[in-house]
């Protein structure tokens, strides 16, 4: 009988028997090796290392009294950084962050100028779940005005589950608090990070985007350089000046300015008036209006003079 052309002739291979050692292996003698070898890890545990040609095996550091030194790129959970100087957080309330989250554990509020209720460049309300946070740094990464970064603490055990949701007051760390622990990565932004604080700082009306911490000090000190502020403009400053402003603190500082453009305003809008009736402490939109206004009736007037020549001319020759 011949084989059909569709079958397929498998070829097995041959058998081949590994000839063992005549010793057979008895039952539990690889159980009692094992065990054998774990003794001996064990003993030697005990043993103290006087030079470094006795280390063997693997060990740790004497932890919570030895501390690891931790990497600058380390990530543990993300914070909020401020300015020192002023108080004035980094954070302008982009979502950048919110959005690149892959848990989507960071949610923030932007906050509002009350007087006009328009949005400004900073945060109301930040929140983070450290609990569903999986420390990727995206966050970090993304953040365009370098507000958001990875912090080097990991001791956050805990039995109380709501306090791993953390707003904003816990979150802010001061600017000298990421130099210390990563110097080197913080060198290579803050020329342009501090940059673009500046620029929104002048956004931001009233006590709007400092850190909660030191919001009310700052009012209270506001209020008080407030009443002792000159009716007068501020004269130029003074090299004593100027070091005595330097010893300022951060809340006084922002309290000052703040001051200081109260009693602009309050001294632009009691301004005497004009010849013509209107205020003589005018604004940058006033001056452009005004000067538009003399550009356009003088243009008019010029078109009116030509318009006359020329029926003097037609005239004329009549």
């Amino acid at each position: 009988m011949t084989t059909p052309p569709f079958e397929i002739e498998i070829l097995r291979g041959r058998v081949i028997e590994v000839q063992r050692d005549d010793n057979r292996v008895r039952r539990g003698s690889g159980l009692l090796r094992g065990m054998a070898v774990i003794w001996k890890h064990w003993k030697e545990s005990f043993r103290l290392n006087r030079s470094y040609r006795q280390i063997h095996g693997t060990f740790t550091i004497e932890y919570p009294e030895e501390r690891p030194r931790i990497p600058e790129a380390y990530r543990n959970m993300p914070i909020l950084l401020y300015d020192d100087e002023t108080g004035h957080e980094l954070c302008t309330s982009c979502f950048q962050c919110e959005r690149i989250c892959p848990p989507q554990v960071i949610h923030m509020t932007q906050a509002k100028d009350p007087a006009t209720g328009k949005p400004v460049p900073a945060v109301a309300e930040f929140i983070i779940e450290y609990d569903a946070c999986m420390s990727c740094g995206f966050c970090a990464e993304v953040c365009p005005f370098d507000a958001i970064k990875m912090d080097h603490e990991f001791e956050l055990s805990t039995d109380d589950h709501s306090g791993l949701t953390v707003h904003k007051a816990q979150l802010n760390r001061p600017i000298s608090y990421y130099e210390k622990i990563a110097p080197t990565m913080w060198a290579e932004v803050r020329e342009g990070a501090l940059k673009k604080l500046q620029g929104n700082i002048r956004r931001r009306p009233d006590v709007i985007g400092i850190a909660p911490h030191l919001t009310e000090r700052i009012a209270a000190r506001r209020a008080e350089l407030a009443v002792q502020a000159p009716a007068s403009p501020p004269e130029a400053a003074t090299p004593a000046a100027s070091a005595e402003a330097r010893k300022l603190s951060p809340e006084e500082k922002a309290a000052k300015l703040a001051a200081i453009r109260a009693a602009n305003a309050a001294q632009a809008s009691d301004g005497p008036p004009s010849a013509d009736g209107a205020s003589a402490a005018a604004t940058p939109t006033d001056d452009k209006a005004a000067r538009l206004a003399a550009i356009r009736a003088a243009n008019a007037a010029k078109r009116k003079q030509v318009e006359e020549q020329a029926r003097d001319g037609s005239g004329e020759e009549a």
